[in-house]
């Protein structure tokens, strides 16, 4: 750490000699006008600067309004530095640059905030020549979408305020566009398909960028008829007992809809809440999330279910079962899903839903809420709804099931499925499921993803529409931006032709084929056919008679991709269960074991390729851990399509439970590498080192000692003997662990093997918790950039970014190390964002540390994956702690044992034989002189 520290702090001073030697000590400035734009520059070294500059609160301001776009550029040398070390923080700025535009001829009374305010005076001039004009252009123009690039790197949002920047100036201005475009041609159609289906980030930046420069169909008519699904193809199982027992809701489930089911109304309390204890997001018990979307708070106030504490005490002896039923997950968006009870009471479970459906009528009639009769399927049915679609919420009885769900399809399919019209239980692949997970085995909850389900997914009318509401979003959010831009600018925001003539937005923007498109209101813009952002019109609720030639190519080609590669769909099963375990933990809280069981049976392999190609056969051979081995996992592994050439092997790794030497985050190359030499573990292979010759190493040209050590480049070290190859950065911890490898038998076959002990008693918990600690802070500072960002580009007041921030995003920022942003006062008096966690008192500090979230609850893994002539199945039992629950709330939940009678996982358990020989290892001890020493650095030096 000293000769790491040593190093920067001599490169900081060289890198500030030079630089601010370079700028000559002085501010410099320059404005010039073309006609089409007119850009200035400014130009100052560090030293002529009071205070730090924090490039993030760098602005510029002018009593007139008439600067804008400000592109802020470091020394090149110090930033290629900072960023080959991953230690900007320890690199002073040297120079800096800052380029914007302006408007009009009249000199420039300029402050330039750093955040230090520095008055700058700058009269515009005519360009000497054309290529002088030019040049300042193009600094300006690479600058800013350099900016633009770092902004996206630091920050975990969507960068849609850069991606419509940067896409708006290239167009009004008639700039070169960046070099890395949208790669659309490059991507396959099943790949944009699953891309479309999962919401990734990149289709939606491409169709924000596409929009602002003209391309897609808004202007094409929509003449061609939607084409018909492909026909499915129903997966082949093995038959299946006809006494076989199923649970009744299944009979009113429709086949094509996705199911989880919780059997009892206390097992749906329990996950609803886990939820709550982590804020609506489970995620986040592992991740950590910059900003949250309150998706289930969402559905449950768009469907007008309240869950009171009449029904944590007596949910299960008015309802039977209840079940999750939907069509797609799109809750970010608005999704096609429900819920249905069955009731042990119809009288007082639907009595409770009118009262609630009532206290929600009135509670917003001012939002234009209504509640109606309406005859779905010759069925009397209550709607209760308000234009916008926050409210939709169908309530649908038949017999003693009882359907609450946003879709009035779904509702059609309920009453037909009720009457024997494909119901999911009438299947024959979920009567094969139930036979792989029966309804013997008491699951807290049973999850089922139907062929039908995923191939609805992948039908024309879901492909179309999730374009559409793709396309929908985007417009919302580029009428949001360019009104802000507006703003900034001093131009008119009333309507859209004035935003559109001024560049703002492209010609012809929300027009689309579908006769949709935005329309501005008090509280934001909403879809005029699908409602507001976030409760759009459940897709199979949508009509889609016609669709654009774009449409339909974009189906041609993923069905011709589908039928060559994918052929069906395969279904999908999860069932949950948990246990109570006996260990205490403090304050009051309990140890529960939760253990999951996954299928995706039967399995067509075709559609997978190189993926599956890589396991190697299942096996009961494993590779004994290491004692002092927190984290431990094995696989059996070939080449398959990747590496033909590599046989089948045991590739496995563990991490012993060592304090690490050092807190260095992996962020350049070479702290990458030296945070790899300091993670206490091992990598190895047998009986062959397989994929390990495969690196670029050339592992198998070193020659071993005398006990099978070699050196390798970058300070790794190999053990080999008997089969075995094992890798580490550490020679003493290869001596310690490689005399304890011997392959023995397990006590179930498998072909990946993983244990992961209690982290937060372990050595390094401490290290995990300063490596949470520094990405958190990371985030939070990318929140407080995405609100200075804001401001500083499109000048939106410092006391409105927040709320601007989140409506953009449609989410909440949070601060990932639990503070709060509060708006602070520079001493020259400039306001600027901070989270409150940022300063904290050192003695509340030291007395409650930062602890990482997963260190809260979790208290070990294991696992295992198996690969038959079936499918694929894998096992997971993980422990976890939860919050303490008041006494009349608690729910009794069987314990372990209870349960499994002292089972459990058994995948990294070897297999016990009595009267065995102990044979002595395969890699014999190490005496403690033979064994390698890592040569010491020089003093004051940084070793890489």
């Amino acid at each position: 750490m000293l000769g790491r520290s040593l190093f920067c702090s001599v490169t900081a001073a060289i890198l500030t000699f030079s630089l601010a030697s370079s700028a000559h000590a002085r501010v410099e400035s320059e404005a010039m006008s073309g006609g089409r734009i007119s850009v200035a520059r400014i130009s100052l070294a560090a030293a002529d600067v009071a205070g730090p500059i924090d490039p993030m609160q760098v602005r510029v301001v002018d009593n007139d309004g008439r600067t804008s776009y400000p592109a802020v550029a470091a020394g090149t040398l110090g930033k290629f530095i900072g960023q080959l070390l991953g230690a900007t923080e320890d690199l002073p700025p040297g120079t800096l640059t800052v380029t914007f535009l302006f408007t009009g001829d009249r000199p420039l009374e300029v402050t330039l905030y750093t955040p230090s305010p520095i008055q700058v005076t700058i009269v515009p001039r005519p360009p000497r020549n054309p290529r002088e004009f030019d040049r300042l252009v193009d600094r300006w123009w690479k600058d800013y979408q350099a900016q633009a690039r770092a902004s996206g790197e630091r920050s975990d949002h969507p960068p849609v305020v850069y991606d419509y920047l940067v896409a708006m100036l290239a167009q009004r201005y008639g700039l070169p566009l960046p070099d890395k475009q949208p790669q659309a041609a490059s991507v396959s159609p099943g790949q944009q398909s699953l891309e479309l289906l999962l919401g990734m980030e990149r289709l939606k930046s491409e169709t924000l960028k596409n929009t602002m420069l003209g391309r897609g169909d808004f202007t094409e008519p929509a003449d061609i008829l939607l084409p018909e699904a492909l026909p499915s193809v129903a997966p082949p199982v093995p038959p299946v007992p006809a006494d076989l027992k199923l649970e009744k809701i299944a009979s009113h489930v429709p086949e094509e809809c996705f199911y989880v089911r919780f059997g009892k109304f206390s097992n749906y309390l329990w996950l609803n809440k886990l939820l709550a204890e982590y804020g609506g997001d489970i995620s986040s018990m592992a991740t950590l999330r910059s900003y949250t979307q309150p998706l289930g708070d969402r559905l449950q106030k768009q469907l007008s279910l309240e869950q009171n504490q009449l029904a944590d005490l007596f949910g299960d002896t008015v309802i039977s079962d209840i079940a999750i039923i939907g069509r797609d997950t799109y809750m970010n968006e608005g999704a096609a899903i429900g819920i249905m009870f069955e009731a042990r009471d119809n009288d007082v479970l639907s009595n409770d839903f009118s009262t609630q459906r009532k206290r929600t009528l009135q509670r917003e009639k001012a939002a234009g809420c209504t509640l109606e009769k309406v005859t779905i399927a010759g069925r009397e049915v209550s709607f209760l709804s308000t234009p916008d679609n926050r409210i939709r919420s169908f309530y649908a009885v038949d017999d003693n099931y009882h359907l609450v769900t946003t879709s009035r399809a779904i509702v059609e399919r309920f009453f037909a499925a009720g009457k024997g019209d494909r119901p999911l239980a009438a299947t024959e692949e979920f009567r094969y499921a139930r036979t792989q997970m029966p309804l013997s085995r008491g699951d807290t909850i049973f999850v089922y993803f139907s062929s039908r389900f995923f191939e609805e997914l992948l039908g024309p009318q879901y492909q179309v529409e999730l374009y559409r509401r793709l396309q929908s979003v985007t417009d919302m959010e580029l009428l949001q931006l360019a009104r802000l831009a507006a703003v900034g600018e001093g131009l008119p925001t009333d309507e859209m032709e004035e935003l559109v003539a001024a560049g703002l937005l492209p010609r012809g923007f929300g027009r689309r084929p579908d006769g949709s498109g935005p329309i501005v209101t008090p509280s934001g813009s909403i879809d005029s056919r699908r409602g507001a952002r976030g409760f759009f019109l459940p897709i199979p609720d949508v009509e889609i008679r016609s669709i654009t030639a774009l449409e339909a190519s974009r189906i041609d080609a993923f069905s011709r991709a589908y039928t060559a590669q994918w052929k069906r769909m395969d279904p999908l099963i999860v069932a949950i269960n948990r246990t109570a375990l006996d260990t205490p933990e403090e304050g009051g809280r309990t140890r529960e074991r939760i253990v999951i069981d996954a299928n995706v049976t039967p399995l067509d392999e075709t559609k997978y390729g190189s993926l599956l190609s890589v396991l190697g056969p299942a096996t009961n051979e494993m590779v004994t851990p290491a004692a002092g081995d927190v984290i431990t996992a094995q696989a059996s592994v070939r080449g398959g399509l990747l590496l033909p050439s590599v046989p089948p092997h045991y590739l496995f790794l563990g991490v012993q439970d060592m304090v690490p030497l050092s807190d260095i985050r992996p962020q350049g190359l070479l702290q990458t590498l030296q945070f790899l030499k300091t993670v206490p573990g091992y990598i190895g292979g047998w009986p062959k080192p397989g994929f390990l010759d495969a690196l670029p190493f050339n592992l198998g040209g070193s020659r071993p000692d005398a006990y099978g050590f070699s050196k390798l480049p970058f300070g790794l070290w190999r053990r080999q003997g008997a089969g075995f190859s094992v890798l580490s950065f550490d020679p003493q911890l290869l001596a310690d662990v490689t005399p304890q490898l011997r392959v023995v038998e397990s006590e179930t076959p498998a072909q990946i093997r993983l244990h992961v002990g209690d982290l937060s008693s372990a050595k390094f918990s401490a290290w995990v918790s300063r490596m949470y600690e520094q990405r958190a802070a990371e985030a939070s500072r990318g929140n407080v950039h995405m609100l200075h960002l804001l401001h500083q580009q499109m000048k939106v007041p410092l006391e409105d970014s927040l709320a601007v921030t989140e409506q953009l995003l449609d989410a909440t920022l949070t601060c990932p190390l639990g503070g709060k942003y509060e708006l602070a006062a520079a001493p020259s008096g400039e306001k600027y964002w901070q989270s409150s966690a940022w300063n904290p008192d050192v003695e509340k500090r030291e007395k409650q540390p930062y602890q990482a979230p997963l260190l809260t609850w979790f208290r070990g893994v294991d696992a295992h994956l198996i690969r038959d002539e079936f499918g694929i199945s894998t096992h997971l039992e993980l422990d976890m702690v939860r919050q303490p629950v008041p006494e009349d709330q608690k729910v009794k939940i069987p314990s372990f044992f209870d349960l499994f009678s002292g089972g459990g996982q058994k995948a990294m358990k070897p297999k016990k034989k009595e009267n065995t020989e102990e044979l002595p290892p395969p890699l014999p001890p190490v005496p403690k002189a033979s064994t390698p020493q890592i040569e010491p650095s020089a003093p004051g030096t940084k070793e890489f």
